[in-house]
Formats: structure tokens, sequence, C-alpha cells
């Protein structure tokens, strides 16, 4: 625990932190700045470790997890730097959206940790069956398929708008999207090899990632 936590703040630090430093020191003195950044860490702590490096990835995976991965920590960087060169200090303000905004991100980091919970050492990186692993119809499986996707969305790209930084966080929002619909298209085919009928049952009821959408 103590390691992964080193490994968050190292993250934190070169993200956000150290950009702020070099570009617009100020923005480390203000309550916003620090929100978003409380924000993203818990959302890290409240999931397993993964490393991009990781080559232990099944064939099943198909490099969903990796991509999913660059595509968040490429995308906050460049938020963050769309932030501290082009929208401060207006960025730093609290205003009525960007309250929503990060209260959103916050949302989808509960969300996110209630599906990983429920799923408990079921929870992987990759797409995977595991021996004993059931269908999951309850907690926020009851809501949409994938909850921890929609909650990952909802973060990632409730952190962006919420520091102003619109084109990085639409650029995050559209990726994760096609990335996370990628990754379910290989996991769902799995799913259904592994479950059957009672799998598909499942999807006849349920959303993927928007409820009563998609």
């Amino acid at each position: 625990m103590i390691r992964k936590l080193l490994t968050v703040l190292v993250a934190a630090f070169v993200i956000f932190a150290a950009p702020s430093l070099l570009l617009y020191a100020d923005a480390l003195s203000h309550s916003k700045w620090w929100a978003v950044v409380a924000v993203c860490v818990l959302g890290s702590l409240t999931q397993p470790a993964y490393s991009p490096l990781d080559r232990r990835a099944p064939a099943e995976d198909r490099g969903t997890a990796n991509q999913l991965v660059w595509t968040v920590y490429l995308c906050l960087i460049g938020g963050v730097l769309e932030s501290l060169t082009l929208r401060m200090p207006v960025a730093l303000s609290w205003t009525w959206l960007s309250s929503i905004e990060l209260a959103i991100a916050l949302a989808g980091t509960l969300l996110r940790a209630w599906a990983v919970a429920r799923l408990g050492h079921f929870f992987t990186w990759h797409v995977r069956v595991q021996s004993g692993q059931s269908v999951i119809r309850t907690g926020p499986y009851r809501l949409v398929r994938h909850p921890s996707y929609t909650g990952a969305w909802l973060l990632y790209v409730g952190v962006l708008l919420a520091i102003d930084a619109w084109v990085c966080g639409s650029l995050m929002g559209i990726l994760l999207f096609c990335g996370f619909a990628r990754r379910i298209r290989y996991e769902e085919m799995l799913m259904r090899q592994t479950f059957g009928d009672e799998y598909v049952a499942y999807c006849l009821r349920v959303k993927r990632l928007v409820p009563f959408m998609w």
C-alpha cells in the first residue's frame, strides 16, 4: 500500500505540480487546483495498481488496457499544459460550472471504486475470466454492464473540464469512449463464450456504459 501511495504521489507531482512550478506557480496556491489533484489521487488509490509497461496481458486483451492507460496519461498531461499555458488565471476560479464538473469527476471516482469493490479479487485490468467468476448483476452492475468504465470516463473528462482544458478534455472523452467500446467488444465476446445465455440475457436488460442509452 505504501509503495502504491508513493507511486501515485510521484505521478501527481509529474503531471500536476512540476508543470505548475515551471509554467504558472501561482496555481499551487489555489484550492481548486489542489481539489483537482486530490480527486485524481483518490481515483488512483481506489483501484488496483497497473503499469502500462506490463507485458503479461493475455491475447484476449488485444492491447486495450495499455491503449486506455496511455490515453489517460497523455490527455491528462496535455490538459494540464493546456490549462497552465492558455487558461490561466480564469481556470483557477471556482464557478458553478467548474464545481459541477469536479462533482461529476468525484462521482465517477466513487462509481469506479464501487464497481471495483463489488468485483473484489475478480477485478482485473486485462480481458480474462477467472476461475469461480460469475455474472454480477448487483450494485452498480444493475445500472450498466461496465460501471468501472463509466466511472473512469466521468473522472478523467470531469477533471480536465474543471480546469478549463476544453480541447484535451474533449479529446479525452472521445478517445476514452472509443477505447472502452473496443475493449467491451472483446470482453463481451469472452463473457458470452464463458457464460452463454446467462450473459446474453443480462445484456438484453442492462446497457453497456450509459444507462437506458448504450
